[in-house]
C-alpha cells in the first residue's frame, strides 16, 4: 500500500473566492480548479464534487445514488448491479415467478443498506438510522400498497373497459403517486429533528434510503398476487422482462432519486450556505418540490392511461435517465453551496487520491468535497469541515 504523500505547505490566492488557500490543483475553500491553463469555470462542471474522476453529467448509477462511496471502492457495487440486471433479464424471460419476485423486490435496497454500513452514514446511530428510514418506509411501504393496490387495479380495469375518465386520472395519476410520495419521505423527517446530521448529503441518504424501504415492501406487496400463476408466469416473455426491469430497477431507482432530493433539499436549509450564481435556483427546496411534483404526476397519469408494460417501461426508463442526470447537477451544486468560512485544518490523508492534505472543504489535490468522503477511516477526519 502506497504512503500518503505530503502535500505542499506554501499558501496562493484564489482568484475565485479571494481567500488565501494551500496551494495546489483545487481551491480548498470553494473547489474551484487552480491548475494553470484550467478551462474548468467556478461551477467546475467537468469535476463531479463527489468523484472528480468523473465529469458532472456522467451515466453512473453508483456514483450518483452512492455519493460516499470513493472511487476505488466502486467496482464491487458496479459489478453487483450489473449482475442484478442480467438476473432481471433472465428471470424475465424465464417466467419464474417467486424469483422474480424476490429479486425485484429487494436487489437495489439490500445494496443500499450494504452501502449504508461502508460509508456509516449513520455514524454511531446505525439502529436509530436504518430503523427510521429503511425500517420505516418499509411498514408504510406495505401498509400503502394493502390499501391502493386494489383502487388502482380497479382504476386501470375501469380504464381498460371503459376508456380512460378525468375523475381516475385524477385518483390513479396523481393523487395517488403524491401520497406515496410524501409517505416516501417520512422516514428521514423523523431524523431531521437530529442536528448532528446537519449535510445535504445526509439528508440525501436518508431520503433515498426510506425511498427504497418503502418500494422494496410496496413492490413485494403488489408482485404476490401473480405467484397464484404458479411458478412460470402467464405473461409473455416479454412482458415478464419489462415487467421486472421497470419494478427492478426503474421504479426503485427513480423513487431514490427523487426522494433524496427532495431530503436533501431540505437539509441544505439547515446551516449556512454560499449564495452563489445558479446554485440557489438548482438546490432551492421549491425549485425540487416543484420538479418532483412534476415527474410523479407525468409518470402517474402515464401508468393510468397508457396501461401497459412497454409504456410503463419507457415511462420509467426515460425518468430513470432524467432523475439520475437531475441528481448529480443537485448533488454536485449542493456540495459546492456548502462550502462556506473554511479554515485551513490539520493534514489529513484524502480518502480519494490518498494525498497528505490540509482538512478543507475540498482536498487541494484532486478536489473532492470532504462531505462527500466516507465517514469511516480517514474520510471521518474531515468531517468537522464547514
Amino acid at each position: 500500500m502506497n504512503e500518503p504523500r505530503a502535500f505542499a505547505a506554501p499558501t496562493v490566492r484564489c482568484p475565485n473566492c479571494e481567500r488565501d488557500v494551500p496551494r495546489g490543483a483545487y481551491c480548498g475553500a470553494c473547489g474551484v480548479h487552480l491548475a494553470a491553463g484550467s478551462e474548468l469555470t467556478p461551477h467546475r462542471h467537468q469535476a463531479y464534487t463527489a468523484d472528480p474522476d468523473q465529469h458532472m453529467i456522467y451515466p453512473s448509477v453508483i456514483s450518483t445514488l452512492f455519493p460516499h462511496i470513493p472511487h476505488r471502492r466502486m467496482l464491487p457495487f458496479q459489478v453487483a448491479l450489473a449482475v442484478t440486471t442480467l438476473l432481471l433479464v433472465l428471470l424475465g424471460l424465464l417466467r419464474w415467478t417467486g424469483p422474480s419476485i424476490a429479486l425485484a423486490s429487494l436487489a437495489v435496497p439490500i445494496l443500499y443498506l450494504v452501502y449504508l454500513y461502508e460509508v456509516e452514514v449513520y455514524e454511531d446511530e446505525p439502529v436509530l438510522v436504518i430503523g427510521a428510514t429503511v425500517g420505516f418506509g418499509a411498514v408504510l411501504g406495505a401498509v400503502w400498497a394493502y390499501f391502493s393496490g386494489p383502487t388502482l387495479t380497479d382504476i386501470l380495469l375501469r380504464d381498460t373497459l371503459f376508456g380512460a375518465s378525468f375523475s381516475r386520472i385524477l385518483e390513479g395519476g396523481v393523487l395517488l403517486p403524491l401520497v406515496a410520495q410524501a409517505l416516501m419521505l417520512a422516514g428521514a423527517l423523523v431524523l431531521f429533528t437530529r442536528r448532528r446530521y446537519d449535510e445535504a448529503l445526509d439528508g440525501f441518504t436518508f431520503g433515498a434510503a426510506g425511498a427504497l424501504g418503502f418500494t422494496a415492501a410496496g413492490t413485494l406487496v403488489n408482485l404476490l398476487p401473480s405467484l397464484r400463476d404458479g411458478l412460470i408466469s402467464s405473461a409473455s416473455s416479454t412482458d415478464s422482462l419489462l415487467i421486472l426491469l421497470t419494478r427492478g430497477l426503474g421504479v426503485p431507482l427513480v423513487n431514490a432519486g427523487l426522494t433524496g432530493l427532495v431530503a436533501g433539499a431540505l437539509w441544505l436549509r439547515r446551516g449556512p450556505i454560499r449564495r452563489l450564481r445558479y446554485h440557489r435556483l438548482l438546490v432551492s427546496l421549491g425549485t425540487v418540490l416543484i420538479g418532483t411534483v412534476a415527474l410523479r404526476v407525468a409518470l402517474g397519469v402515464a401508468a393510468v392511461v397508457l396501461a401497459d408494460p412497454l409504456s410503463s417501461f419507457a415511462a420509467f426508463g426515460g425518468a430513470t435517465i432524467l432523475v439520475l442526470v437531475w441528481v448529480r447537477i443537485a448533488l454536485h451544486h449542493m456540495l459546492l453551496t456548502e462550502a462556506v468560512e473554511v479554515p485551513i485544518g490539520p493534514d489529513f490523508p484524502c480518502s480519494h487520491c490518498h494525498a497528505l492534505v490540509p482538512r478543507m472543504a475540498f482536498c487541494p489535490n484532486c478536489g473532492i468535497a470532504t462531505r462527500a468522503t466516507p465517514k469511516t477511516g480517514a474520510g471521518r477526519a474531515g468531517r468537522a469541515v464547514r
